[in-house]
């Protein structure tokens, strides 16, 4: 991700030097901070928070806030379009005891930078949307039992496979929490955006070769054109199949951006 930390006191830079360790996370960071407070930081300064907003809302991925919701609340307001295109919005208070997820948690993948955030500095993560929230607090209605069989084209960045994932998934009502594993073809070994994907999300990411694929029993949505590109006719729906093991596949190959998207749900052992 593409991320802009805004600060508002001498406080809050502080925070944000340590906030720049994200970018050990696959991530690049800018760090902005109000005039009065810019001397002696490595910060860029401004005067207006409403107009750094409006200048960085389209141009990054997500906005880190170091201050109050309100501020954030109040910047961001005449700018918000919709959950597919606005950018993450997280805050962290200038003490960095919360970080909140606060625009676009599943789309524009803010819930899982506020984990990532909360990880890095010790905070409290704040995420509000139903289904992760469930999922975080262990509800019983959603296990961590689905592998996610992706597919995509060479070259593809993380941030684009994290927002395809999250949008096709929230279009199932499926959240990104309930993901244990990722599989796709040993092809895709040594690509950075889904390594930094799987990496942002400490989720196991495994490989198998087309002849593997190839022996998987089903019915599965065949291409030409992934046959001849890398040998077997279809990619996410045989690899999420091949690593989930017993149960059944739940969301067949859907596709946005490039990259191409299937689950597995695993059976889950009562006894």
């Amino acid at each position: 991700m593409r991320i802009a930390a805004i600060a508002f006191s001498a406080c809050g830079a502080v925070l944000m030097d340590r906030l720049m360790a994200l970018t050990t996370q696959g991530h690049e960071v800018d760090g902005y901070i109000t005039v009065r407070h810019a001397e002696g930081t490595a910060f860029e300064p401004f005067d207006s928070v409403y107009e750094i907003t409006s200048r960085l809302f389209h141009r990054t991925d997500a906005l880190l806030f170091i201050g109050a919701c309100g501020i954030a609340v109040r910047s961001i307001a005449p700018l918000i379009k919709s959950k597919l295109s606005d950018p993450a919005v997280v805050v962290c208070d200038e003490t960095g005891r919360f970080a909140i997820s606060l625009l676009s948690g599943h789309a524009g993948g803010a819930n899982g930078l506020t984990e990532q955030v909360a990880g890095l500095i010790g905070a409290v993560p704040v995420i509000t949307t139903a289904s992760d929230s469930h999922a975080i607090l262990g509800d019983a209605q959603q296990p961590r039992n689905l592998v996610l069989g992706i597919g995509c084209r060479r070259g593809t960045p993380a941030e684009t496979i994290e927002r395809a994932a999250t949008i096709l998934l929230w279009d199932q009502q499926i959240p990104l929490a309930r993901v244990c594993e990722v599989a796709t073809i040993d092809v895709k070994r040594n690509e950075e955006g889904l390594l930094g994907f799987t990496k942002a999300h400490k989720l196991p990411l495994r490989f198998y070769s087309a002849e593997e694929l190839k022996k998987v029993d089903g019915e599965f949505m065949s291409s030409e054109m992934v046959l001849k590109t890398v040998g077997v006719d279809n990619v996410c729906e045989r690899a999420a199949t091949l690593c989930g093991g017993t149960g059944k596949l739940i969301l067949r190959k859907t596709a946005k951006d490039g990259v191409t998207v299937a689950v597995f749900e695993r059976e889950i052992n009562h006894e």
